[in-house]
């Protein structure tokens, strides 16, 4: 006994979809594969316009971060950590303050490269930033890091960074000399950037 027409094409609407479905996912997984690739041929530079345009079509495309999350959540992680590494901080506060904006659960990987971008305005040595300036900014990483490890409590990094702020903004409020507290907040930076599938980086 044959299906009613109606029934079948249902069916073949169905099957149709759920093939584009898996044929999309299929393409976004090889791409994210190719940034990563990118990264490890010691090209952070076409890495990065990869994660770019990965982040972009995640964002524009929001099916496609309700049915990959975790790989969204890898994309939007290693683009910030290879902006963070080649020194673009404002870059990786716009990008970080656009995904917070467009995802009310955000990945705490956003706000743990946000807080280390905010501590990086705060401690700029081209002398672009005053001193009650450093503190907002300060203020500001801290409150990153408050938010992302009320999402994740076991992180010791975000711990640690956290910390760090608090520490220094007591300090400051103590009437610290300037250059006492620039000293304490300029630690010294990693030997060039890290791969970016595993963060393992305090602020640095």
């Amino acid at each position: 006994m044959s299906l009613p027409n109606p029934v079948r094409f249902t069916l073949w609407l169905l099957w149709i979809l759920g093939s584009l479905a898996a044929a999309a996912y299929g393409w976004m997984l090889l791409r994210v594969e190719r940034a990563e690739a990118l990264y490890w041929e010691s090209t952070p530079e076409a890495a990065v316009d990869a994660y770019a345009q990965l982040e972009t079509d995640f964002r524009d495309r929001w099916w496609l971060a309700r049915i990959l999350p975790a790989d969204r959540d890898r994309v939007s992680a290693n683009y910030l950590r290879l902006l963070y590494a080649r020194g673009d901080y404002d870059r990786v506060i716009e990008k970080a303050e656009a995904l917070l904006l467009a995802d009310e659960t955000p990945a705490e990987s956003v706000r743990y490269w946000l807080g280390n971008a905010y501590y990086r305005k705060a401690v700029a040595t081209d002398g672009s930033v005053e001193p009650e300036d450093a503190v907002a900014w300060l203020r500001r990483a801290g409150e990153q890091y408050q938010q992302a490890i009320a999402q994740s409590s076991a992180d010791w990094d975000l711990k640690y960074n956290h910390e760090l702020i608090q520490t220094l903004l007591a300090r400051m409020n103590t009437k610290a000399t300037e250059e006492k507290v620039f000293d304490l907040l300029r630690p010294q930076d990693k030997n060039g950037p890290q791969p970016p599938q595993p963060r393992g980086q305090r602020i640095g």
